[in-house]
């Protein structure tokens, strides 16, 4: 890996994402699961769940995708689904605009703007020490409380200053926060903010009003987060609204078809 040039590295991470990656850990997951049910072991940081499983190549053909800051911090995505997210991005026609709820340190955002050439990408953040209008998860304090959001974009600034400067931070709590200026125009959105029950309510009922015709909502955390795969599952079943769950992943997706 040491002596591909940095295009070279970026191209392989993209391949191995969903093409190596994301199989293997798909089977690893499922022994583990088949292994803990036969020892009668619950695992805590899992929830059973009912979305129907589907392969995200069931939504769109494969496309190369391009990927920078491959590894993973804590409150990341993990490397398979960052190459499924952009699977989705790679597929969105030019002047698309992508619209992200929780930056965090930016992975996600830079890795958008990476495989959405000529989109818009607009992402919000809570600030530290904000007051929100609904509780947060125990545990979440770790993702808020940093010392700049969106840094990993930032700090590639140079490298990429046109994919850069495609994004737009803005910052405030998302149960609060204006989007008037998106609603009808996002091809795709992704959730990934406050985990809390009461914030996925309020994020996706937002999502929804931001998809423009053929737009596409992906959610982080299914079966990870209860709050999470609680109100999701609510969601498809008051609105038969046909969420999928990305197999292998914790994705859940939605696709506007007109």
């Amino acid at each position: 890996m040491k002596n591909l040039t940095h295009k070279h590295r970026g191209n392989f991470w993209g391949f191995y994402s969903t093409n190596i990656y994301l199989p293997l850990s798909a089977i690893t997951d499922s022994v583990r699961d088949f292994s803990r049910k036969l020892r009668k072991k619950i695992d805590a940081h899992k929830q059973n769940t009912f979305l129907p499983v589907v392969r995200w190549k069931s939504f769109m053909k494969r496309k190369p995708v391009f990927l920078q800051e491959h590894e993973k911090s804590n409150g990341n995505v993990r490397l398979s689904e960052l190459g499924v997210i952009c699977q989705f991005a790679r597929q969105l026609p030019t002047g698309s605009q992508i619209l992200e709820i929780g930056t965090f340190d930016g992975r996600t955002t830079l890795n958008l703007a990476l495989n959405a050439p000529g989109c818009s990408i607009a992402t919000l953040d809570l600030p530290p020490k904000s007051d929100t209008r609904f509780s947060t998860e125990h545990g979440e304090r770790l993702f808020i409380e940093k010392e700049i959001s969106g840094r990993r974009f930032l700090e590639n600034a140079h490298r990429y200053p046109e994919t850069v400067g495609r994004i737009t931070q803005f910052y405030g709590d998302s149960a609060r926060f204006d989007f008037t200026s998106y609603e009808g125009k996002c091809g795709l959105v992704f959730v990934d903010g406050s985990h809390a029950y009461d914030y996925v309510i309020k994020d996706s009922e937002t999502a929804f009003r931001l998809l423009s015709n053929r737009g596409t909502i992906i959610w982080h955390d299914y079966g990870v987060w209860p709050g999470v795969t609680k109100a999701l599952e609510e969601i498809e079943e008051k609105e038969r609204a046909g969420l999928k769950h990305i197999y292998g992943t914790s994705l859940v997706v939605f696709q506007q078809k007109f």
